[in-house]
Formats: structure tokens, C-alpha cells, sequence
């Protein structure tokens, strides 16, 4: 198994490849597994690790223990879903944000309570600013 460490401006992603046929790879990003496809081996000679481009539906990962949401990188929020107040389970779609011409699908990381939604549809946020946060039930 290879493990890595990520940072994407300034956040910190534990990064665990458990499988790689080549074309896809099973793996485990902030303790949530997900499946990658490859797209572009590009700068892989000076990197240890393949690019990849998540699914339709990646983990945006809270900080350990928490119901705050924030994003990954810099991006575009399209659609807020939720509003203080709300109550969700885990895994609920809360809203969804684009980055670099991807579409990401941000899910609440527990079951609680949406305590505030800190964005609005159209705006840009940067990376590490708190999207959601969500306090548990």
C-alpha cells in the first residue's frame, strides 16, 4: 500500500492507494474510500503519484471530529441546499461547489443539526473556508 500526504492550499489530506489497475484506483482519502480514474500521467516523473480526477460525488473532507465543512480548494459555489436549522443525516447532499470544471457534491460528514451556512449560490471561496457547519444530534 502506498500512503502520502497531500496539501492543497494549506489543507492537509492523508491519502492511502489500497488498489491501481491503471485506469482506476480504490482509495482512501481522510479515512473515506472512493474510486478514481486516471486522466492524465502528466508530471507523474517528477511526482511519485498518478493525477487523478475524483467521481462525480468525492469526499470533502471536515476536519477530524467536526461538523465544519470546508472546501478542499478554490471554487465556485452552484447550489446551496441547506439552511440553518435544517436537520440531516450523514451523507446528506448540503450543496455543491465547482472546481476546475468539476462538479462536487458536498455531504454533510454527521448526523445533526445545520447550525450555518456561511455561502451563498454564485460565490467564490477559497480554499480552507468554512462552507457548512453542522452540529451533531
Amino acid at each position: 500500500m502506498n500512503r502520502y500526504t497531500i496539501g492543497i492550499d494549506g489543507i492537509e489530506y492523508s491519502v492511502e492507494i489500497l488498489e491501481d489497475t491503471g485506469s482506476e484506483a480504490r482509495v482512501v482519502v481522510n479515512d473515506r474510500e472512493i474510486t478514481v480514474s486516471v486522466t492524465d500521467e502528466a508530471g507523474a516523473a517528477s511526482a511519485p503519484q498518478h493525477l487523478w480526477r475524483a467521481p462525480i460525488r468525492p469526499p470533502v473532507a471536515p476536519r477530524a471530529g467536526s461538523g465544519e465543512i470546508r472546501a478542499p480548494m478554490p471554487a465556485r459555489v452552484t447550489e446551496v441546499l441547506a439552511k440553518a436549522g435544517d436537520i440531516v443525516k450523514e451523507g446528506q447532499l448540503l450543496l455543491k461547489i465547482e472546481a476546475m470544471k468539476m462538479e462536487n457534491q458536498v455531504l454533510s460528514p454527521i448526523a445533526g443539526t445545520v447550525e450555518k451556512v456561511c455561502v451563498s449560490s454564485g460565490q467564490e471561496v477559497d480554499g480552507g473556508e468554512l462552507l457548512v457547519k453542522v452540529s451533531p444530534s
